[in-house]
This record gives structure tokens, sequence and C-alpha cells, in this order.
């Protein structure tokens, strides 16, 4: 059995699933409702019309499941030509990104990468302390 792709909440494969699982539902309770309803006719004498609702139930869960049946077929071609989408990350210089080449974005991106860089060198006591003492002067 092959395994299928995870398609997110609101992509038609999944919504088609959905629609499969509330036809399924829909048509077993319907199916039932049905059968109720023919027992108490027959339990009350009237075994002709308990006969005719099992007719118009047994022809409605087959047209139900024609339906479903082809909702099936349509949801694994769907699937099989589709490719689930996955939120990727957009790279820097992507079309889809239009500050990608902004001159205010590449200048963000160096002072952010020399901050890092300068995050990551050791800090002597001096430095540090003396920082600690000049934000207590700014306060």
């Amino acid at each position: 059995m092959t395994e299928q792709p995870i398609f997110p909440p609101m992509h038609p494969v999944t919504r088609l699933g959905r629609v499969i699982q509330q036809l399924r539902s829909f048509g077993d309770l319907h199916a039932n409702e049905l059968e109720i309803m023919a027992v108490a006719l027959a339990d009350g004498g009237a075994a002709d019309l308990a006969q005719r609702l099992r007719a118009y139930r047994d022809v409605q869960r087959d047209e139900a499941a024609m339906v479903i049946d082809e909702l099936t077929d349509i949801q694994s071609d769907m699937a099989a030509a589709a490719q689930p989408a996955v939120p990727q990350e957009v790279p820097a210089g992507s079309e889809r990104d239009a500050a990608a080449n902004s001159p205010k974005r590449a200048r963000w991106l160096a002072e952010q990468a020399a901050e890092q860089e300068r995050l990551k060198q050791p800090l002597s006591r001096r430095d540090l302390f003396g920082k600690v003492a000049q934000k207590d002067d700014e306060g």
C-alpha cells in the first residue's frame, strides 16, 4: 500500500476527503433511520409498506455508494497529480520576496550579521561592568 501524502486542511484533496466521510456518515444514518421506520411499520401490521421502505433504503444506499466511489476516484486522481503544499522558507534572492534586492535590506542584513559576530566575541569583565555602569548612569 502506498502512503498518501498529507495535504493542508483547505487543500481540495483534504476537502474531498471530508465530503466523502460526511456522505458515508449521512448514508449510514439515513439507512438506519429508514430501517427503524420499516421495523415500526412491520410491527404495526404494514409489512408491505415496510418492504417498500426497505427497497427505497437499498436504492438510496446504492446511489450514495456510487457517488462516494466516484468522489474517491476523483480524490485519488487529484492526490496523484498534486504535490502537498509544504510551507517553505523563501530564499533571500527569490522573486517572491520583493525586498530581497533592496539596499536597505542588504544593509540591515549586514548589520545583523555584524551584531551576531560581535556577540560571539569574548567580553572582558571590565567591558562587561563598564556597560552595566553606563546603563545605570543613563537610566
